[in-house]
């Protein structure tokens, strides 16, 4: 019976109701969601309740400067915010544009017609086509089944295929993995079982990346240390009460102080800022960690066939086996084969080429699957019925016919054929059916007709990939379905020479006891003869000796591998739900965007770490001299409002300047280390240099005690410009000009509020706010030779510490 489909006017009918495939998702957040999530996060929540613990007492007291304190505490929540959001929507904006670039469209059958449609046109009813490697779109209803074979593992985490017949429910987020068939739409939109069918995968793989988690430990230690330090003041300090609304600032100081909102927005950002980077260049990041995640890889494994070749194949030649068939008939009988077959892979597209017999029609078919490697039809040629079989020549040489099984050996072996790509074709002996063979696939006896050679074309750009990989230390591994031979033949292509040692097949795999599978893995390069499974396996074996891996493929068989990987990327040629999957697609398919998405990665790792030192400086700053107030009862200049300032001009703002402007692509050895050892000592240098001026400033001068808190606020703050100086001006960044004149500007700025005795109402009303007293010029010589001499000190120390973290 011929399928028809809908017709355009029940098409039109059905859309009009609202039955379209519409979903409330999307593949990124929408404008509200970013301002949902930046604005009612945690750490808003934590600076709401220190505002309203400020308000509290402020109606209490009367004090009018914990109102001022509450606006300053909100002012840098605000700031942060803003520019948390305003970067969000500039990277969402830049991957809305590229997504459009990966089509996801399907074939539906409307009017008697197949006709492609983007997914979001199916309706309720619609007669859709499934191939292997389509994903299933809509929940459905099976309408015909050749073989079709489901893949269910991203709804049910089991990987076994399922075979669906006539009248059986498909669901959408699975996929099929071998035959074809044809389902009818029954629920479309958010009445899906997989309402947002593009990110199932993609939660089902949540891959918290190094950086993330170095990240996640900092905010752990710093809530830490806020709580500490809190209970610490509450219980050590002699001035400590709920009266005292001195005492009640400090509090407030600290618990901001030490909140590391800015760190994780301007990781955020910085994650961001990569993404919008790499995706005008012709790359899908489908994970906002992606690219930093790529930076962190020790291991990629690749796949041969449509990865590191083109898949764009070519009969190179033809041998005969059976003397009945010459070279023509031969031809004509594999083009005869790949017209009926309904499986239309590159091997079969290839052998469409020639010309098929006049007389041929198809009676049934077993369509190719990756575990098998073969696939077969039954088929009536020139009146005669026939089983016909295709498949990889080393599987199913043992399954040759014993007259035919040691010519078809020499011929190979004298032909050097091991170099290409090569399938047996042939005939499965009289009395069986394709119903035995589908039960029962080893029992087949073949009698052979002709071995049929493919070559490939390596992608031209490979080399990019393999020289970055060279370049980094990152070792490589090909995890292939093709025979050995033609998989080294690949290797030898792109300057890879692989000793036979370093190989080993899928079936050596299966016969390698437990206690070695880790250790062959580890040992061996090339891989051949892999099934699905099996390259799941060395992932996942991988991942288990802790080795940051990232597996890049194109087709069905490289799909768990590419999802159990701590990073998958795909090619734009790929099927569907390899795409779907993957953390990166690489539009064009082209290689030489690796280097440009490695570099990436490392700039990202840096900028964290250079902005992570500024937060932390400041963070540590705060601790040191909570602590010598605590327990010495030295001065503690610091309040929330002088804090807000600190972190806007000293650390917001720079930061951002530092993630906008930082090229350094260079890799970072020993993050942490780096990162505490530079943050103790300059913070411990900022800190000492304060206090230097508290007490050296009075042994020249008279001066007052709101005097002398401007000389130490005024010390730290110029210190923490060279600070600044310190991190920006590091090995291997530029827009070196930027970043001096922004600390000019920033010490200009400062001297400009607390040294110039301008009457001029708002600049006045700003230096109430930020609690910035006019400080004599008397003092100004103090305050300039302590800090250029703290500056000297801190350069010349953080150098000397950069040679030891280097060796």
């Amino acid at each position: 019976m011929e399928l028809t489909g809908l017709t355009s006017g029940q098409v039109a009918e059905r859309a009009a109701k609202g039955l379209r495939n519409v979903t409330s998702k999307t593949r990124t957040k929408r404008t509200r969601e970013i301002l949902f999530d930046n604005i009612f996060s945690v750490f808003n929540f934590i600076v709401l309740g220190i505002i309203l613990f400020l308000l509290f007492f402020y109606l209490k007291t009367r004090d009018d400067r914990l109102v001022l304190d509450s606006v300053g505490v909100f002012t840098i929540a605000f700031l942060n915010t803003i520019l948390a959001v305003w970067q969000e929507i500039k990277a969402k904006r830049a991957l809305d544009k590229v997504n459009l670039l990966l089509a996801r469209v399907v074939t539906v059958i409307r009017d008697s017609e197949k006709i492609s449609i983007d997914q979001s046109e199916i309706v309720v009813d619609d007669l859709i086509q499934l191939e292997r490697g389509d994903q299933v779109v809509v929940d459905g209803r099976v309408t015909h089944s050749n073989h079709l074979e489901i893949d269910e593992s991203l709804l049910t985490g089991e990987s076994v295929p399922i075979f669906k017949n006539q009248d059986d429910e498909v669901l959408s987020g699975s996929f099929c993995v071998s035959g074809n068939g044809l389902y009818t739409a029954e629920k479309v939109g958010d009445a899906c079982h997989a309402a947002e069918v593009t990110s199932l995968a993609k939660k089902l793989k949540h891959t918290v990346t190094p950086l993330q988690r170095k990240i996640d430990r900092i905010v752990e230690w710093m809530m830490i240390a806020s709580i500490l330090l809190v209970l610490l003041e509450i219980i050590f300090d002699p001035q400590s009460s709920f009266n005292n609304m001195d005492f009640i600032r400090r509090l407030s100081t600290l618990v901001i102080s030490l909140l590391p909102q800015g760190l994780v927005l301007m990781a955020s950002i910085t994650f961001a800022l990569g993404v919008y980077r790499i995706s005008r260049i012709g790359a899908i990041i489908q994970k906002l960690n992606a690219i930093e995640s790529f930076s962190n890889v020790q291991i990629v494994c690749m796949d041969k066939t449509g990865t590191l070749t083109k898949n764009q194949l070519s009969v190179n030649r033809i041998t005969s086996i059976d003397e009945r068939y010459n070279r023509e008939e031969a031809e004509r009988l594999l083009g005869t084969y790949a017209k009926l077959s309904s499986d239309k892979n590159a091997t079969l597209r290839t052998l469409d080429l020639f010309l098929a017999v006049d007389e041929a029609k198809l009676l049934g078919e077993i369509p190719f699957s990756s575990e098998k490697k073969m696939s077969l039809i039954s088929a009536a040629v020139a009146g005669r019925e026939s089983i016909f079989i295709l498949g990889a020549f080393d599987i199913l040489l043992p399954a040759v016919v014993t007259d035919f099984r040691e010519k078809a050996e020499r011929l190979f072996e004298e032909n050097r054929l091991s170099v290409y790509r090569n399938v047996l074709f042939g005939k499965v002996s009289d009395g069986v059916s394709l119903d035995e063979i589908r039960d029962n696939p080893t029992g087949i006896r073949i009698e052979p007709i002709c071995i049929v050679s493919i070559t490939d074309q390596v992608r031209s750009d490979v080399m990019d990939a393999i020289r970055l990989f060279q370049s980094h230390d990152i070792n490589f591994k090909i995890l292939s379905g093709d025979a050995p031979e033609a998989v080294q033949a690949v290797a030898r292509e792109i300057g890879w020479e692989i000793p036979d040692d370093k190989l080993i097949t899928g079936q050596e795999l299966d016969a390698t006891v437990d206690a070695d599978f880790t250790r062959v893995i580890l040992d061996k390069l090339i891989f051949a003869r892999l099934r699905p499974d099996h390259k799941l396996r060395i992932i996942e074996a991988l991942k288990k000796e802790k080795i940051y891996t990232a597996m890049i493929g194109d087709g069905v068989n490289d799909l768990p591998a590419i999802k159990a990987a701590d990073l998958g990327i795909a090619m734009e040629e790929g099927s569907k739900i390899t795409k779907e999957v993957a953390d990166i697609v690489l539009l064009k398919n082209r290689f030489s965007l690796l280097p440009s998405i490695f570099d990436e990665g490392n700039k990202i790792i840096n900028t964290v770490n250079a902005v992570a030192k500024l937060f932390l400086t400041k963070n540590f700053l705060v601790i040191y001299l909570g602590l010598l107030t605590i327990f010495f009862l030295f001065n503690f200049p610091l309040t929330p409002r002088r804090v807000s300032l600190i972190n806007i001009f000293a650390i917001a703002l720079p930061s951002f300047v530092i993630a906008l402007h930082n090229a350094d692509v260079s890799r970072t050895k020993h993050f942490m280390k780096d990162l505490f050892s530079f943050v103790i000592i300059s913070s411990l240098f900022i800190a000492a240099a304060g206090h230097a001026g508290e007490h050296i400033t009075p042994m020249f001068y008279e001066i007052n005690q709101a005097d002398l808190q401007m000389v130490m606020l005024s010390v730290m703050i110029i210190t923490s410009v060279a600070n600044f100086f310190a991190v920006a001006l590091h090995r291997g960044r530029t827009s070196v000009r930027l970043y001096i004149w922004y600390g000019v500007g920033m010490l200009a700025g400062y001297i400009l509020l607390a040294a110039v005795p301008l009457d001029f109402m708002p600049l006045n009303q700003l230096k109430k706010f930020y609690e910035i007293e006019y400080l004599d010029s008397r003092y100004w010589g103090a305050v300039a030779l302590i800090s250029l001499v703290s500056a000297v000190l801190l350069f010349i120390v953080q150098k000397l510490r950069e040679k030891v973290i280097a060796h």
